[in-house]
Order: structure tokens, then C-alpha cells, then sequence
């Protein structure tokens, strides 16, 4: 069954933007409190909560809302599990040809019908995978910031990062398949045999 789904210590982010037009000041604060809020949810294992920073289509209902948070908080738990906490942040312009997961609310559909986003590149330390990015993607809509998207990426100098990026992959969509129902056994009922006598 195809997923609507495409496929962290607290932060020393603060100083993470520089100084622009004073209009934009509102909207730095805004995607800095969310970028420390969704690193201290991961950082506390409470994943269902950083997935509730993420955007889901308003159109959806509440129950598909609430699969979509279920099926984010599983990839971001993956992400945990696979790459471990980032510490050491530091923004970046643009970060290095890298290997990197993605998880997100909507579909591609979706995310065609809304373009236009921000990213905050971060060079990240993984305490398993060591050296990497996380980069954080937020959209404006219907007047509201939110998280569009979290990518974990490894450096593609590094040797074997696709093929783990792979194998990470591989785990995220194994997590969001359906598990299969197994038919009924067959119950054995004793046969039971009646007279008229």
C-alpha cells in the first residue's frame, strides 16, 4: 500500500541566523523556535511531539492526520536509531554532496501545489554515524510556519554513506508497510455424532 509519506541533545542553535531586515526578525524567531523545539523532542525520545511541528494538508481528515503523525513519529524514531543524536550544530550556507533520508507530511502531489519553502542547513556530529546534516525545511501556509520537512544526510565522500543510506532507507519503508494478515488457522472442532435412538 503506497504511504503519503516521502521518504538530537538540545541545540546551541540560537545564534544560528544573522542579522537581516528587521522585518524578517519575527519570522527567524518563529523557525528558531521551531528547529530548538522539534532537537529537544528528539533529543528526549518524545517523537510524536516533533511530529506534530511537521505540516499535514488541512484537507486531510482527522483520522488520516493521525496516521501521517503516527507513521512520521516511526521515521523520526528511525532516524534516532540509525544515525543517534546530532550535537556540534553549525549553520551552514550549503551543505556538501551528501547521501540523505527525508520525512514529511502530504505526498509529492502536495508539495508541488506548495513550492516555496526556507531551509536552515546544519553540519551536524551523529553519535553513531559521526560526521553529517540535518536540514530542517519550513513552509508558510495558510499564514502558519511549520516544519515541511526533516532531512539526516551522511557526507557522499565518505565511504559506504550511500550504501547506509540505503539500509536506512530500506528500514523506513519496512516500517511503514501494512503487516500482512495471516488467514485464520483452521480450527479442528471434534466431530460430534447424533442418533436417533
Amino acid at each position: 500500500m503506497k504511504k503519503n509519506i516521502l521518504i538530537l541533545t538540545c541545540c546551541i542553535l540560537l545564534p544560528f541566523l544573522s542579522t537581516r531586515a528587521s522585518g524578517q526578525d519575527s519570522v527567524e524567531a518563529k523557525l528558531q523556535s521551531l528547529s530548538i523545539d522539534f532537537f529537544k523532542h528528539i533529543a528526549s525520545s518524545e517523537y510524536s511531539d516533533a511530529s506534530m511541528l511537521f505540516h499535514y494538508p488541512r484537507e486531510y481528515t482527522s483520522e488520516k492526520r493521525s496516521e501521517q503523525i503516527l507513521d512520521v513519529s516511526k521515521l523520526l524514531n528511525i532516524f534516532t536509531d540509525e544515525f543517534g543524536l546530532p550535537s556540534s550544530f553549525k549553520v551552514i550556507e550549503t551543505p556538501s554532496p551528501c547521501y540523505n533520508v527525508t520525512v514529511c507530511g502530504g505526498d509529492v502531489q502536495y508539495w508541488q501545489e506548495h513550492p516555496s519553502y526556507t531551509q536552515i542547513p546544519l553540519e551536524v556530529v551523529f553519535s553513531k554515524e559521526k560526521d553529517g546534516y540535518v536540514i530542517i525545511l519550513f513552509s508558510n501556509i495558510l499564514n502558519r510556519w511549520e516544519i515541511r520537512a526533516v532531512a539526516y544526510g551522511l557526507p557522499a565522500q565518505r565511504p559506504g554513506a550511500k550504501e547506509r543510506v540505503v539500509e536506512i532507507i530500506t528500514k523506513m519503508l519496512k516500517t511503514l508497510q501494512p503487516e500482512i494478515q495471516k488467514p485464520p488457522k483452521k480450527e479442528k472442532y471434534p466431530i460430534v455424532l447424533a442418533s436417533n435412538k
